[in-house]
C-alpha cells in the first residue's frame, strides 16, 4: 500500500494523537472520523440518562396536548 505526507498544524496533531490509541495507526483515526461524520450512531443513547431529555419529552407532551385535531 502506498503512502503520502501529510503536513499538519501541531494544535491538529496533537488532537489526533489523543484519539489513537497504540493499536491504531493515524490512518485509522482518519479513517473513523470521516465515518462518523453525518452520523447520529455515536450519539445513540447519549440523552437517555440527560435532564435534557426530559425537557424534550415535556415540551413535546404540552404541545400534543395544546394541538387541536382538525376533522
Amino acid at each position: 500500500m502506498s503512502t503520502k505526507n501529510v503536513a499538519l498544524r501541531e494544535d491538529v496533531y496533537k488532537k489526533l494523537k489523543e484519539l489513537k490509541s497504540p493499536d491504531k495507526s493515524f490512518s485509522d483515526v482518519i479513517e473513523e472520523l470521516m465515518v462518523r461524520k453525518g452520523s447520529i450512531l455515536p450519539l445513540w443513547g447519549s440523552l437517555s440518562k440527560s435532564k435534557v431529555l426530559n425537557m424534550i419529552e415535556d415540551d413535546l407532551g404540552t404541545i400534543k396536548n395544546g394541538a387541536k385535531i382538525r376533522a
